[in-house]
């Protein structure tokens, strides 16, 4: 498979003068960006970095993150992703877990850099500090003319991405040259990301995340297509960015397009007249909303994809004219072409599951991780076998679509039985006032665990705790059914970095154990 080095040369040649990246910081072509990738990874080695150092990178959405995304893999250091929203705290672990050589910052993130940095400094003396290169100073490393030298090879590695840790610490996952190419063929193949004569790609999800910068950015990269950037995402923003770059599909996650659909954005002449195709996972879509935007947006495709950034990050798609069907109602989807899935047995005997029983994701493919960054424990106990063992847990049909119901982790053991919270959201989604919905297990001295749910219900409209319990038990048996409802606004539940509600958070801030 091509390294990101030859799909920026290959691109330079047959794109030269069409735009790559577009942001609020400009427009960069594809024979620009191979120009600046290669000068830029010239600088690079110059400074020491060499193949499979981290080269660590705050920034945001930007055309100059983007730039030096490729420059780093060109030279064959590791991109190494940090989160922009992490505290100075967070910031200064994922500093000395990547113990990068070269930092590059954009200016706004410099104030979070030097307290993290001042973190490292005071609790750690045998890490070394970085050489910090900031925005402003980038150009003047970037150095020489013509084509940069092939030193990367496939399997080399391309990306460090930080998973969410929304069921433990943060780690880092290790993808290569060859996994970021194949799951880039995946969105191309099985969805169409790329595959519009002249598509722009809006990318709302940050290059932080593996949605972002393998999903969206890369696939539309090696497609040689172009991806506008949008640095915060709102419902204004939105349309404005699609009415003016003449966007023609994206990728969110479902509260945001719930919430485009609430304030009618997808409704905007702009909108209707160039937009083509919605791509949308990691979180809940039910019937209600997908019905919605289909009438909305009727000459656009909508798609469901279903994945970890330790596969890569994509395994199973839900197609756009599998959408309406009620019989797959709720389902993730079959997997991608590159991607082998199946559901082994929870006993941990190896057997794969029959249809219609409960069993673990694993996958195997092209896609998958290396591993966990200097991590071999960890890399060791969630690869076996050559299948990676996502943690979650799902049933399948005879026809092969996959239905998730929960994180192993987070299934909730009340009175002897096994409650799946995803379940139970699923069912609240359906409510025409539920706007977002988290269940959760609490300690409970009587039954081990009780079922408690966190719920926004939409602007002005209004929904009792009884009224919910009511609407459930229509659905679901009695033990599954919440103890305890709390409300409150979207805006006040808290997030990864990525957008996605975080529960261990969720409940510290209720005080729920």
């Amino acid at each position: 498979m091509r390294t990101i080095g030859e799909w920026t040369r290959l691109n330079a040649r047959r794109n030269p003068a069409r735009e790559a990246f577009v942001g609020i910081d400009g427009r960069v072509t594809f024979g620009e960006a191979a120009e600046r990738a290669w000068a830029l990874a010239r600088g690079l080695t110059g400074l020491g970095v060499s193949r499979g150092d981290p080269v660590g990178v705050l920034g945001g959405n930007t055309v100059f993150n983007a730039e030096v995304f490729l420059g780093v893999a060109v030279s064959g250091g590791i991109y190494t992703a940090y989160n922009w929203r992490w505290s100075a705290m967070e910031l200064a672990e994922g500093i000395r877990e990547s113990q990068p050589r070269i930092l590059v910052v954009e200016d706004r993130f410099s104030d979070l850099l030097s307290t993290a940095l001042s973190i490292v400094a005071s609790d750690d003396t045998t890490t070394a500090l970085p050489r910090v290169i900031s925005q402003g100073e980038l150009d003047h490393f970037r150095t020489g003319e013509g084509t940069f030298p092939d030193v990367v090879g496939a399997e080399d590695s391309l990306c460090l991405i930080y998973t969410g840790g929304s069921t433990g610490t943060s780690k880092a996952v290790v993808l290569s040259h060859r996994a970021a190419t194949a799951n880039a063929l995946n969105e191309y193949i099985d969805v169409g990301i790329g595959a519009l004569p002249e598509e722009r790609g809006l990318m709302v999800t940050p290059l932080f995340h593996s949605a972002g910068l393998l999903t969206w950015l890369v696939t539309h990269f090696v497609a040689g297509k172009t991806t506008v950037l949008v640095d915060k995402f709102d419902e204004g923003q939105f349309v404005e960015w699609v009415g003016r770059e003449r966007a023609t599909n994206s990728f969110m996650i479902p509260n945001m397009m719930r919430r485009l659909l609430q304030a009618g954005a997808f409704q905007a002449p702009e909108v209707q007249e160039s937009f083509r195709a919605l791509h949308t996972g990691a979180g809940l879509l039910r019937m209600p909303n997908k019905v919605e935007f289909v009438e909305t947006l009727p000459q656009a495709k909508l798609f469901y994809r279903y994945g970890l950034s330790e596969a890569g990050p994509m395994v199973t798609r839900l197609l756009h004219e599998d959408m309406l069907d009620p019989t797959v109602d709720g389902s993730i989807g079959q997997e991608y072409h590159l991607v082998e899935a199946t559901l082994l047995s929870v006993d941990g005997d190896g057997r794969e599951v029959e249809p219609g029983e409960l069993g673990e994701i694993c996958v195997k493919g092209p896609s998958l991780m290396s591993g966990y960054f200097r991590r071999p424990l960890a890399t060791a106990e969630t690869i076996v076998d050559g299948w990676l063992h996502t943690g979650d847990l799902a049933t399948r049909d005879e026809r092969g679509f996959y239905f998730f119901k929960d994180r192993l982790k987070e299934m909730i053991k009340s009175g002897g039985e096994n409650v799946y919270c995803a379940e139970i959201e699923q069912v609240l989604y359906l409510h025409p006032a539920v706007l977002e919905a988290a269940v959760v297990g609490v300690s409970n001295d009587e039954w081990g665990e009780e079922v408690r749910a966190v719920v926004s219900l939409r602007p002005e409209m209004r929904a009792s705790a009884n009224e919910l319990q009511e609407f459930l038990r229509q659905s679901l048996a009695g033990y599954k059914i919440p103890k305890e409802f709390v409300f409150m606004d979207a805006g006040e539940l808290p997030r990864s970095g990525a957008g996605k509600l975080v529960k261990a958070r969720l409940k510290d801030r209720l005080g729920w154990r």
